[in-house]
């Protein structure tokens, strides 16, 4: 059986070279990374925002230029970092608008598409504010409802743009409890980008400059050399009683002479 995602020698322009990684259902991927290492970029190409991409991209096997974008978008919800501000719109009707790649823009609003935006949020546990305007939620209530609106989309791979970003420790736990959640549930795959070597997760792409330098198990890249590498700095490695795996904290910068 195909795996859900596919990729094969992606490349665009200078900030994607060779980028080979393949998504199973269900799966949690991480994506690694320095600031401009093409992580964003790497979605935008998945998300066929950008379209002028080398390689292949297959879903299911079949490649996703073959695939009508309307079809493609039910299929893939992509939660941007931060998202953007809407004055004037409900919680509840921001999460509607998961169900556009369904019954497209000037559709009516069907009870089904209605039931499956109540399933979304209860499920994101954003039912308690849902007649409240976006716009006067906090930033980590505004992310729930974005991925809330994802849920709606009934898409079967969310890819997620550090959705933890700005949020402090107790809201950034609540958002990690929230995609298990949401993958539990639904049996939606994700890819993650994020700066958090220490989440737990499948798999973990680790780009560098366009490349992949690490693909594989998430224990695999706890290797100081290998860290090294990626992220041009010293980072350790330890154990931490009743924890089996091992955490990443920082260590001495690499310009740092020793005294």
């Amino acid at each position: 059986m195909a795996p859900l995602l596919e990729i094969r020698g992606l490349g665009y322009l200078s900030l994607l070279k060779n980028v080979t990684f393949r998504v199973e259902k269900g799966e949690h991927l991480l994506v690694v990374g320095q600031n401009g290492a093409g992580k964003s970029t790497l979605l935008r190409c998945l998300d066929r925002i950008t379209d002028d991409w080398t390689g292949e991209i297959l879903f299911n096997g079949v490649s996703v230029r073959k695939i009508p974008r309307k079809r493609y978008a039910q299929k893939i919800a992509y939660v941007r970092q931060g998202g953007e501000t809407i004055p004037d719109m409900t919680v509840r009707n921001l999460v509607l608008t998961g169900r556009y790649p369904h019954r497209g823009f000037f559709a009516p609003i069907s009870r089904r598409d209605e039931s499956i935006a109540e399933n979304a949020l209860r499920l994101t546990e954003t039912d308690t504010f849902a007649d409240r305007k976006f716009a006067s939620l906090s930033g980590g209530e505004r992310q729930r409802v974005w991925l809330a609106a994802a849920v709606a989309q009934e898409a079967d791979l969310f890819l997620l743009d550090e959705p933890a970003v700005y949020l402090d420790c107790r809201r950034r736990n609540e958002m990690e409890r929230l995609l298990d959640k949401i993958r539990r549930e639904t049996g939606a795959a994700l890819i993650e980008v994020t700066h958090d070597l220490n989440r737990a997760a499948d798999s973990i792409l680790a780009l560098k400059e366009g490349e992949a330098l690490y693909y594989g198990d998430p224990v695999g890249i706890l290797r100081r050399g290998t860290l090294r590498e990626i992220f041009e700095t010293e980072l350790d490695v330890t154990t931490l009683p009743g924890r089996e795996r091992p955490i990443v904290m920082p260590g001495k910068a690499l310009s740092e002479e020793p005294r």
